[in-house]
């Protein structure tokens, strides 16, 4: 590694940096041809895009720059914040926005790449995030599940995974899609369920600007009920080929890219990255939690081959797989006296065909196979000295689905979205636990599911002041012949030239998670009867209302308040504190069995947004959300969800200054504060009398661990040499060394309650080399 960076840094010559991009209309994704792209510094340099949309603009130096685009019929749109190193290509694409008005460019909008925000179809509760913010935040370890923790909405308070907790749903109620395809946990070490873990399988090196959605989302998205991570996978540069070489926290990582074909702008896109701490345990250095060592390794690629008349083959792929054993360790994972050897693994790979049917209908067609597995054994020591089985899993499964998408421009103020989805699954679940006649099974089945989603909405500009979107999705499950139909709206209207007013309701669905519908009673006399799969949907009614102020040039505060009412949720038929709003709480999914469709809650707040993005070399980040989350079942009683943290406040900024001639220095900041997850209480006595955690069930999640915060700091050397940049940095994550509490439980040790912690100061060290 020292003679490759050794050999970087004599890489002999200087070269123009070079800002590239394609240009496309939202909505129908159609390329801009004549499009006008002038530095917006005062300068005379300016390009003009090809009649596939992309322009290509050579800068002097290294830095920050800001573009101006014009076309005619289009509103002016202003890219700003590009930032240029050498060793890569910037990537800089936009989304024009058509102008209703005659005048045509009468006002100049912030463009993003193509997201469906950008493209209008996201009226309220969505955010945008790039690479560059991933990257740069304090603690985001270069995860995007991490970085959308500092959106407003979000909670974030276990620093062992990346679970997302949006508005006090539980975190299975999140949807994630990559390159239009809804696929399974994309995390190293998730239960299968889940949708989180303790590493991110996505990798951050990959993604181009992509959409994250929090609520009352539009009519493409279905099998949801809190929010949607919808992310794209970049082009590779077309142009010429590019390497990166980064090792840190997330683990030893290469990357390359370039063309395949200089004739039709071809690319090949791939990175692959295997755990750090895995590599030193082969070399013989034990690190990780107690002495084992995470193992894992991911691969995301991206084959691009744009076709004739206009159309885009690519062919898109990822997939890891993670194990991780615990021999006789104490940690927040394992127990003393227990065998653990756990092991996941998830792949998505696919293929997606856009073509123009007309000059205003466009296709956009993919097809993917996705599959995820666990295995899991653990074992308990007993007084014989020997281990016994306590759990077994092996279980997985695969799905094969093909999403089409229709998008037809009917005017400039009105514009058609449609799709099917259409997935077959095939499941293998096989489980089971230690009772006391011996090993049963929780779930033995194999089966075949399929599910039908359909969805249209209509996009409607009468002015450009106002937008309207209108839409319904549909959804058929096979299993229990159950479908949904599910009507949604929202609009936008920009008041005055610098404040929005938006809006948006609707309602969802989603069907429980598939482990829940194979579950067999414990102890039942007839194995293979499933009384879980007659559980219908879970269900919700949401509604957001929200209102976006721009201060000066560079301020945005937003506000949003909203209220959202579940029903039809699982629980208990018999009356108990049981309701699925809280599964996602533990690792695993429950074994409940005559589950009934009749529990109901709901979460109501408000959230404050106060932005300033990276400008005169600064950037500032305020969220506050206020909230609450509550459940009811037969029991007929209001109780708090395992989620109702009531607050999180995030406060983030950074400074970057220019060292020398073409290196730059940051220092970034971010100190979250938040209410602390909640807990059954623990019944003291019979805890004593049996020697081990007793709860409380008939007061769920009635008591709450102390507030949660953490501080974070990070330092980032950038140097950019003739041929290549170098960048290190230092994340110090708990900076003043917080002990927060990650679980309350009982001390056999000390014979009282105890809680067990969170990290404590821990340092992330990365380095990367582009060239």
């Amino acid at each position: 590694m020292l003679s490759l960076i050794l050999l970087c840094s004599a890489l002999p010559g200087a070269q123009a940096q070079t800002i590239r991009g394609r240009l496309l209309q939202e909505r129908t994704q159609r390329p801009i041809a004549q499009a006008e792209i002038l530095l917006a510094d005062g300068s005379e340099k300016r390009v003009w895009s090809d009649s596939t949309g992309h322009y290509v603009m050579t800068v002097s130096e290294p830095g920050r720059y800001r573009l101006l685009i014009k076309a005619e019929g289009y509103h002016l749109q202003l890219v700003d914040n590009v930032l240029v190193t050498t060793g890569k290509e910037t990537i800089a694409d936009a989304t024009l926005a058509e102008s209703t008005q005659q005048l045509g460019e009468v006002s100049v909008k912030a463009s993003r790449p193509s997201t469906a925000i950008a493209d209008g179809y996201v009226s309220v509760s969505g955010h945008t995030f790039d690479l560059e913010q991933t990257t740069r935040f304090a603690g985001s370890r270069n995860d995007p599940s991490r970085m959308a923790m500092n959106f407003a909405g979000v909670v974030g308070n276990n620093d062992t995974r990346n679970d997302i907790i949006i508005r006090g749903n539980a975190p299975n109620g999140l949807l994630w899609r990559v390159e239009g395809v809804d696929v399974p946990n994309p995390n190293h070490f998730g239960a299968m369920g889940a949708t989180g873990g303790p590493v991110p399988m996505l990798n951050s090196q990959t993604l181009k600007t992509s959409s994250f959605l929090t609520g009352a989302f539009p009519a493409a998205y279905g099998n949801a009920l809190s929010g949607v991570f919808d992310l794209q996978l970049r082009n590779g540069n077309e142009r010429k080929r590019e390497h990166t070489f980064q090792i840190g926290f997330t683990g030893f990582e290469v990357g390359t890219e370039g063309p395949l074909s200089s004739k039709n702008k071809s690319s090949y896109l791939v990175h692959y990255r295997y755990s750090v701490l895995g590599l030193l345990s082969k070399l013989g250095l034990r690190f990780g939690t107690g002495s084992a060592a995470p193992q894992y390794q991911d691969l995301t690629f991206k084959l691009n081959f744009p076709t004739a008349k206009g159309n885009t083959l690519s062919i898109f792929g990822i997939g890891g797989t993670n194990r991780t054993v615990f021999d006789n360790t104490v940690s927040a994972y394992s127990d003393a006296d227990s065998y653990n050897d756990y092991r996941t693994a998830m792949g998505v790979v696919g293929a997606t065909y856009n073509t123009r049917l007309t000059g205003k209908t466009t296709l956009r067609l993919t097809s993917a196979f996705t599959g995820t597995k666990v295995f899991n054994r653990y074992d308990t020591l007993g007084r014989d000295e020997n281990l016994h089985p306590n759990y077994r899993d092996r279980s997985h499964y695969t799905k094969a689905t093909t999403h089409a998408q229709l998008t037809h421009r009917y005017s400039a103020q009105g514009s058609l979205l449609a799709g099917v989805i259409a997935s077959n699954y095939w499941f293998s679940f096989h489980d089971s636990t230690q009772l006391a006649s011996g090993m049963r099974a929780l779930r033995n089945a194999n089966a075949l599911v399929q599910t039908y989603q359909a969805y249209t909405q209509w996009h409607y500009t009468p002015i450009d002041r106002l937008t309207v979107n209108v839409g319904l999705h549909a959804t058929f499950l096979s299993l229990n012949r159950e479908g949904v139909i599910e009507p949604r709206a929202g609009l936008t209207y920009q008041v005055t030239p610098k404040a929005t007013l938006s809006a948006g309701i609707g309602n969802y669905s989603r069907w429980q998670d598939w482990m829940l519908y194979f579950n067999e009673p414990v102890g039942d006399r007839q194995p293979g009867r499933l009384p879980n799969q007659s559980l219908g949907f879970s269900k919700s009614r949401q509604a957001v209302l929200g209102w976006t102020q721009r201060v000066g040039n560079d301020w945005l505060l937003k506000a949003e308040t909203y209220y959202q009412h579940l029903y039809d949720i699982p629980i208990d038929q018999n009356p108990s504190p049981y309701s699925a709003l809280n599964e996602g709480a533990s690792f695993f999914t429950t074994n409940r069995t005559g589950l009934i469709n009749a529990g109901t809650g709901r979460n109501y707040g408000v959230e404050l947004t106060a932005e300033k993005p990276l400008s005169n070399q600064y950037y500032l980040l305020s969220t506050l959300s206020v909230f609450d989350s509550q459940y009811r079942t037969l029991l007929n009683q209001w109780t708090p969800t395992a989620f109702a943290n009531r607050f999180v406040w995030n406060a983030l900024g950074g400074y970057e200054w220019t060292v020398g001639a073409h290196n730059t220095l940051a220092i970034d900041v971010r100190n979250t504060l938040a209410g602390g997850r909640r807990y059954t209480p623990i019944d003291l006595e019979e805890s004593r009398k049996i020697g081990t955690t007793i709860v409380d069930d008939l007061r769920p999640y009635a008591a709450q661990l102390p507030i949660y915060s953490r501080a974070d700091i990070k330092l980032t050397y950038r140097r950019n040499r003739p041929r290549a940049t170098f960048e290190w940095s230092v994340d110090v994550q708990n900076v003043l060394n917080h002990q927060n509490a990650y679980q309350m439980q009982y001390s056999n040790q000390f014979n009282s309650l105890a809680y067990s912690l969170q990290m404590g100061r821990y340092f992330v060290v990365n380095q990367r080399i582009v060239f």
